[in-house]
């Protein structure tokens, strides 16, 4: 099918594992939509576009499989969605060997626990951190280099292209949102930039909220 041009690189995004599977388990998130980009509203609508024809065109392949005639979709999410988009150039900037090193780093406020997961036209190959390492996030990786009373959470964390693989989940995330929240906040009462708040005072404050902390 994908030589014949039935399918394209995406429409089954994961190479590396047997098609038979993915019948087998009544379908699964599945498409790929190779250089979208959510940037602009134009840019996101033709990824929405070339997300539905990818659906389409796995539907019909299914179909014509012996047995799966009368497949259909069960559910169909109306967008499609960013895995990687815009990162910063913040004061500290996470590499994949500070990821899977589990680098404590000074100014560590969240944890990280996700493993290197890239998703390219070749398949995804997660790699598996080594058991007992768990990865940090330093607040410098928050805040814009140059910048005084900004911060940023999530997946535009400071980091390359491999540890943002990792650092992009939803759990990492929050974490960092709550960070930035914190540093945020203490900020303002104190009457200083976010980079300038004493660690010792988000890490309490986070401790305050039920977060889980990172020991200095």
């Amino acid at each position: 099918a994908m030589k014949s041009g039935d399918l394209r690189p995406g429409d089954f995004c994961y190479a590396d594992k047997p098609f038979v599977a993915f019948l087998k388990g009544g379908g699964f998130n599945q498409q790929h939509v190779f250089g979208a980009d959510s940037s602009t509203a134009v840019t996101q609508t033709q990824a929405n576009l070339d997300g539905r024809a990818s659906l389409l065109r796995l539907l019909r392949f299914v179909r014509g499989l012996p047995g799966c005639e009368k497949a259909f979709i069960a559910k169909m999410f109306g967008l499609t969605t960013a895995r990687e988009t815009y990162r910063i150039v913040g004061q500290t900037t996470i590499s994949k060997d500070d990821f899977e090193s589990g680098r404590r780093f000074a100014d560590a406020v969240a944890y990280a626990y996700y493993p290197i997961d890239l998703h390219t036209s070749a398949g995804v190959r997660p790699q598996h951190l080594q058991e007992g390492t768990v990865p940090t996030i330093p607040l410098g990786a928050l805040v814009p280099q140059g910048s005084e009373h900004l911060l940023v959470a999530g997946r535009c964390v400071s980091s390359d292209r491999l540890a943002n693989s990792a650092l992009r989940v939803q759990a990492s995330c929050m974490a960092m949102g709550q960070a930035a929240g914190a540093a945020a906040v203490l900020a303002h009462r104190l009457g200083v930039t976010p980079a300038a708040v004493p660690l010792d005072a988000i890490r309490r404050t986070l401790q305050e909220h039920a977060a889980i902390v990172p020991e200095p």
